[in-house]
């Protein structure tokens, strides 16, 4: 393949795959189910109105609140269902001591197993002072009434426990009450949250508990529409943030969280209304959630899952292939990669030497050159955020209309500075008279950078490696071919694995973007150094 043909191929690739990111990222449409023990979103629309009626915030403390509270027993009431309050004193926005009230509903399974234990559902029913809190998190209290309804029309085998949080926006104080004073707490074997931090966009099981791989197995078979991956899983570990599932985790009970944050400019503000949640995102939050639920009490509960018993953090890697199908391995596979990978780079490396094709120094010049642009793209892309985040002009780090446009920019940035420094290195070599060695040097060079970068993921981060890692093993794999075949030209081998680097790289994009905006400018142009590196000879 020559390379303005394998260039005309990527540019295609490209389109299409920003195009199909594009479609798959959107929420499916709501469609009227007719079975009793499914999850319908017009239900689930009638719930929403039903509690947020008033359109008052529900601040703890406040007359919002308490009305929303009545609202809640009303609806639930209304289910056939016995509610049991469970009052505790926290406290609340004014730092002194409020009344607050926790909400629970026993679902009876077919087949009750105290030995295995039950499901819990969780979502909470405050909000801050700001706004009706349609989306934090009125939509899950919905969701959660209407898993309530499907739950009780066709109950799974072990019981399921649908609790209604007080004071999680106060410092996760219902949660926290639940586990150290409810006695029902000791019979829960998995909890299932609900919770929000925007008005739309997909769904993510963006968090689980520390028993990875059964969890990666368990999201293996429901396949679940929502957005997942252990990357997401792995980096809020390391932030700052918390939602009730942190408390039920910290008591040793895994299970799933799920939340939705799309239009983050609209999270603790006055514009967390009905009118700006996207239905779509409620019902893909609902339907998940109960296939979870059912999957967990269904048989899954009794497979290492139980309250009191917190499981061994294993590091087990998994990801939604655009919303088909969810792809995971444990984590002896990823080390076995990263060790088979570099042993086929180093015996291309050695067969290209032997045809004088490539050399040891060449090849380190290479991985030079390739981590010099990644460190300027980084430096380039925080010096952007900080100019815009000092200059005041634009909105960060989610601009109300640029923020795509920025976005864009930042990873076209990180990819040039790969392009220059690559093209720079080579035009030297050039004029040595190296350049049969120039092309197959860059190439190795790079992707030996890449596996080093794998070897540090994998010790700090493992859930987080997939999109170097699959890259590396198609890269890996066609060098091998290409020096079985003998092929003198590398056209093939980029566009091959720059394929595999957009598929991985592109759905996360959208999520980065939701979840950072331009706030961490260093780290979107590092995506696009990243993925220019596998595409790097056909931009030479």
């Amino acid at each position: 393949m020559s390379r303005v043909r394998a260039r005309v191929a990527a540019a295609v690739i490209l389109v299409l795959v920003i195009a199909v990111t594009g479609w798959r990222h959107s929420p499916p449409p709501l469609a009227r189910v007719t079975e009793p023990g499914q999850f319908d979103g017009f239900r689930a629309q009638e719930f929403l109105r039903d509690f947020i009626a008033d359109g008052a915030p529900r601040a703890v403390g406040s007359l919002g609140h308490a009305a929303a509270h009545e609202r809640l027993c009303t609806s639930l009431t209304a289910l056939g269902c016995e509610v049991i309050e469970q009052p505790f004193v926290a406290r609340g926005w004014n730092r002194t001591a409020v009344a607050m009230t926790n909400v629970l509903v026993r679902i009876r399974g077919t087949e009750p197993d105290p030995q295995q234990g039950c499901v819990l559902v969780s979502a909470h029913y405050d909000s801050v002072s700001r706004g009706e809190g349609a989306g934090d998190n009125a939509a899950g209290v919905a969701c959660a009434l209407e898993i309530t309804r499907a739950l009780k029309a066709d109950p799974p085998r072990r019981d399921t426990l649908v609790l209604f949080t007080d004071g999680e926006e106060v410092g996760l104080r219902g949660a926290a009450a639940f586990v150290a004073e409810h006695p029902a707490w000791k019979d829960v074997g998995a909890v299932v949250n609900l919770d929000a931090r925007g008005s739309d966009g997909p769904v993510y099981i963006f968090e689980v508990g520390a028993d990875r791989s059964t969890h990666a197995a368990l999201l293996f078979e429901v396949n679940p529409s929502a957005k997942t991956t252990s990357l997401a899983s792995e980096a809020y570990q390391h932030m700052p943030n918390g939602t009730d599932f942190s408390v039920y985790r910290r008591g040793g009970c895994p299970g799933f969280n799920l939340a939705f944050i799309g239009s983050p400019r609209n999270y603790h503000s006055h514009d967390d209304t009905r009118a700006t949640l996207d239905p779509r995102t409620m019902n893909q939050l609902g339907t998940n959630a109960l296939a979870l639920v059912r999957a967990l009490a269904d048989g899954w509960i009794g497979m290492g899952y139980h309250s009191g018993h917190p499981q061994s953090g294993t590091s087990a890697v998994w990801f939604d292939f655009y919303s088909v199908a969810v792809v995971w391995w444990p984590p002896w596979l990823t080390l076995v990669s990263i060790g088979l990978s570099l042993l086929v780079l180093g015996v291309v490396l050695r067969v290209h030497r032997h045809r004088s094709t490539a050399s040891l120094l060449g090849t380190l010049m290479g991985a030079t050159s390739a981590a010099c642009g990644v460190l300027c793209a980084i430096a380039i892309g925080t010096a952007f955020s900080s100019t815009m985040r000092w200059s005041e002009k634009v909105d960060m780090p989610w601009p109300a209309a640029s923020i795509w446009w920025g976005d864009a920019l930042l990873l076209v940035v990180g990819a040039s500075c790969i392009v220059v420094l690559s093209r720079v290195v080579n035009r030297r070599r050039r004029a040595r008279r190296t350049a049969t060695c120039a092309d197959w040097d860059t190439w190795l060079g790079g992707w030996l950078l890449i596996v080093v970068l794998c070897a540090v993921i994998a010790w700090a981060a493992p859930g987080a490696i997939h999109p170097l890692l699959c890259p590396l093993v198609a890269a890996s794999t066609v060098s091998a071919v290409g020096c079985t075949k003998r092929w003198e030209t590398l056209n093939g081998c980029a566009l091959a694995s720059g394929t595999v680097a957009l598929l991985v790289w592109a759905p996360l994009e959208p999520a980065f973007a939701d979840a950072f905006g331009l706030g961490l400018g260093g780290f979107t142009a590092l995506r696009g150094a990243l993925v220019a590196l596998a595409f790097r000879p056909l931009c030479d």
